[in-house]
Formats: structure tokens, C-alpha cells, sequence
């Protein structure tokens, strides 16, 4: 004589693999909210990367430049054009000693 299952164990065993498939569907949910917000936060770095990408293929384009060239050796090295006129302040703080008349008098004066 073979034993069969009473209909209460096969409803036991069905509301057990469905207790489990709810478990693993939440935890499943879950972890795709969480990938989710990965996700987004991972599109968002690679916006900003881009963008610092094309930032930095720019700069890479004007150093290579002859106005890169032109206006490190003038800012950095202090080099002038043969044309230029140079003005260089030993003592910048004198000239704000003068009032703005005395000033205008004083310029007057260097440029004759």
C-alpha cells in the first residue's frame, strides 16, 4: 500500500515554496532598488567625467597652440614682443600714497 499526502500537508508544502518564492521576490526587488540607485549614480559620475573629459581635450588643444606658447612665455617667463612696453612696479604700495590728482601729475610727468 502506497502512502499518499493528505491535502493539509500539500497545502503545508504549497505555502512553504510560495512563503520561499516571496522571499527570494523581495530580496530580488530589493537588490534591483539598489542596483537602481547604483545605476544613476554611476550615470551621473560619467556625465561629469565626460564633461571634465572635453575640458581637458580643450586645454590639451590650446597648449599646443601659438597663443598658449605667446601668453605662458608672458605670464610665466615674463618675455615681452620687441614693440612692447614693460612697466614694472618696484614699489606698487607708493602709488597708492597719492591722491588721484597727484597721481594723474606723476604719470604726466614719467610720460614727458
Amino acid at each position: 500500500m502506497h502512502k499518499t499526502m493528505t491535502v493539509k500537508g500539500f497545502v503545508f508544502l504549497l505555502l512553504l515554496i510560495l512563503l520561499a518564492f516571496l522571499g527570494l521576490h523581495l530580496m530580488l526587488k530589493g537588490d534591483l532598488g539598489r542596483k537602481a540607485e547604483q545605476e544613476k549614480a554611476l550615470q551621473k559620475e560619467l556625465a561629469r567625467l565626460e564633461e571634465e573629459y572635453k575640458d581637458l581635450k580643450g586645454r590639451i588643444s590650446f597648449v599646443g597652440s601659438e597663443s598658449y606658447i605667446v601668453s605662458a612665455a608672458r605670464s610665466d617667463y615674463e618675455y615681452v614682443n620687441a614693440e612692447d612696453i614693460r612697466f614694472e612696479f618696484t614699489n606698487p604700495e607708493a602709488l597708492y600714497a597719492y591722491t588721484d590728482e597727484e597721481l594723474k601729475t606723476l604719470v604726466d610727468e614719467i610720460a614727458e
